[in-house]
């Protein structure tokens, strides 16, 4: 997962929007985020946040756990298309958005953990399909006993043609890992819940929070800095969240009003 700062390039983003932004999502966002974005003419001098964001977290994790019962709510946002305009179901469960009642925040991790049991289970499912395929280890013994063993010089282009290894890695659920080596599940002898567990460890989201009242709360290692809409940072009158007592996005975003509509973006800057 990518999670960066400023001048970084990438970021993760949670834009929060009153109840009535559902009726135009698109819109909504865009108006909320016209501000910081980077090439604005009347943008103040560091105030340029991001160059392109599209809704994503839904098919990876990175998103939101859906609350028990609201599975099929339709008030529930998913990711946009990939760029090439494929699909990007989200995991079940998961999803990249919604009113605030319709999301889980009970454990930090479970969004995480509900993108490993599907990549777990697309591996098994596929598996049970597909003739089996040889390892990536196979490759690179093939590689230093015949230099001339894949003709294309392209190694892992060639372990990544196998049916199954293809069909695995193209899916969404396949979480883009194992395009520069093998997949974790691939060959993994524990159980399917100590996968889960040893996979979803990482880290609770920390993304940048964009606020109701208009504030990009970034989040640095140490600690959070703020920035109003259309304000120079250097002369806004405004009051921003206390950063020192900031508890983090997640326990932000989990107290807000129910129906404060949540977003979670991957933006470049």
């Amino acid at each position: 997962m990518l999670f960066a700062n400023r001048g970084s390039g990438v970021r993760w983003l949670t834009v929060c929007l009153p109840a009535e932004a559902a009726g135009d999502v698109d819109r909504a966002l865009e108006e909320a985020l016209a501000p910081f974005f980077i090439d604005r003419e009347d943008r103040s001098v560091g105030s340029g946040m991001w160059d392109s964001c599209h809704i994503e977290g839904g098919s990876n994790g990175a998103g939101f756990a859906i609350a028990p019962g609201c599975e099929e709510d339709p008030r529930l946002i998913h990711d946009d298309p990939r760029y090439d305009g494929a699909p990007r179901p989200s995991v079940p469960g998961v999803c990249a958005g919604g009113p605030r009642a319709l999301l889980d925040f009970s454990r930090p991790h479970l969004a995480a953990e509900r993108a490993e049991a599907a990549s777990w289970d697309l591996w098994h499912t596929l598996s049970a399909t597909y003739p089996p395929a040889s390892p990536l280890a196979a490759f690179v013994d093939r590689a230093r006993e015949d230099s001339d063993a894949f003709p294309e010089g392209d190694m892992g282009a060639a372990y990544r043609a196998q049916p199954l290894i293809a069909a695995y890695l193209d899916h969404p659920f396949s979480l883009n890992r194992g395009f520069l080596g093998e997949h974790p599940v691939i060959g993994y002898s524990g159980t399917r819940a100590e996968y889960i567990q040893q996979s979803s460890s990482w880290q609770p989201h920390n993304t940048d929070v964009l606020t109701l009242d208009g504030w990009w709360m970034e989040v640095f290692e140490h600690g959070t800095f703020g920035m109003h809409a259309f304000c120079a940072p250097e002369h806004c009158r405004h009051t921003p969240p206390d950063p020192i007592s900031w508890p983090g996005s997640e326990a932000y975003l989990a107290q807000l009003p129910g129906e404060t509509l949540l977003v979670r973006l991957h933006c470049h800057g």
